[in-house]
């Protein structure tokens, strides 16, 4: 008797990277494949919410964040006239 299955190895390589930026207390945000930078200076914690929200938007185009950043309605300005 004998089986014949593959096993399927997926590895998802991290496409983001944060990195302490030298002389400062902040991180940037890149992705090494290409060398583009998502955010140049910022916290730690901030660091990992762009990141999240990065691999968010990749993985789910249909992606729309809510919350507090979002932000609510917008409000008509009203225009005034010079007299």
């Amino acid at each position: 008797m004998t089986c014949n299955f593959s096993i399927y190895i997926y590895t998802i390589e991290m496409p983001y990277k944060t990195r302490k930026v030298r002389g400062k207390n902040c991180y940037k945000v890149y992705k090494p494949k290409d060398g583009r930078v998502f955010s140049k200076c910022t916290t730690k914690e901030n660091a990992k919410k762009q990141m999240r929200l990065l691999r968010a938007i990749q993985f789910n185009k249909k992606f729309v964040p809510t919350g507090a950043s979002r932000g609510g309605k917008t409000r008509k300005r009203r225009r005034t006239f010079k007299k």
